[in-house]
């Protein structure tokens, strides 16, 4: 039931897809995929830091820290590969295009 509420919020379901995309990819640093790892862990964890005394209460710290631990990673993730799983497309277009122009030689003599 919360994790469906989450997944409506269209910036959470972009998030997920985002951080998923970018644990595996290997162009991020290694140990930043400790932070979405540490997010799982910390979400199936009976370890809380506030009890689950009533449900969705006690489900709301899972959650924020969750959150902030998939946004930390997609925060210091390289700002470029982010955007290209954002947007679905890939950059390899980086290469300078060529400049048309004219010229002429100068005679040295």
């Amino acid at each position: 039931m919360l994790l469906r509420l989450l997944l409506s919020i269209p910036f959470v379901g972009q998030l997920l897809r985002v951080s998923w995309l970018l644990f595996w990819d290997g162009r991020v640093f290694p140990l930043l995929k400790i932070l979405p790892l540490a997010a799982v862990i910390y979400f199936l964890s009976p370890i809380d830091l506030l009890r689950d005394f009533k449900l969705g209460i006690g489900q709301l710290d899972d959650v924020l820290v969750a959150g902030v631990l998939l946004t930390l990673f997609v925060v210091l993730s390289p700002r470029k590969i982010v955007t290209e799983h954002i947007h679905g497309r890939s950059d390899d277009n980086d290469k300078p295009e060529p400049i048309n122009g004219k010229f002429r030689y100068v005679d040295e003599d």
